[in-house]
């Protein structure tokens, strides 16, 4: 008789031990749900696909460069008045660079501190302009 007892004692331990299990699992996914998701790392990557990251430049003193995610639709707009693609620190910008020699050449900066080390030495945001070329008549 001990023994039925000792196996339903167990038994019923089993089931309690089950049903607490799930009852936190069901908690846990209750609170992963309602929590706000982080704004950083691989997971806000998968779930927002059509984001780009991108070094922008600011009008503050302060921060003149801040990491943010924006619209694939509007990097373009964003590149043109001198935002970077990827994060700050390893941002690629373009700018016309102005040689010893006085030409200007098209060249990529990678990071926001020679971005900016080349705007204080009178370096142009955006590519250089192409000389245009004279058409020649033919005769």
């Amino acid at each position: 008789m001990e023994r039925i007892s000792l196996r339903w004692q167990r038994f019923g331990q089993t089931i309690a031990l089950a049903m607490v299990t799930v009852l936190l699992i069901g908690l846990a996914w209750l609170g992963a749900a309602a929590s706000p998701a982080s704004t950083n790392g691989p997971a806000v990557a998968s779930a927002y696909p059509k984001k780009v990251t991108i070094c922008h430049r600011t009008k503050s003193k302060k921060k003149p460069y801040r990491t943010i995610r924006v619209a694939r639709r509007a990097v373009k707009t964003h590149l043109r008045h001198g935002d970077g693609i990827g994060p700050c620190s390893r941002a690629i910008f373009t700018m016309c660079h102005k040689t010893k020699g006085g030409k200007h050449r098209t060249i990529k900066v990678k990071g926001a501190k020679a971005h900016r080390k080349h705007l204080k030495r009178g370096d142009k945001i955006k590519a250089c302009k192409k000389a245009k070329k004279k058409k020649q008549k033919k005769h």
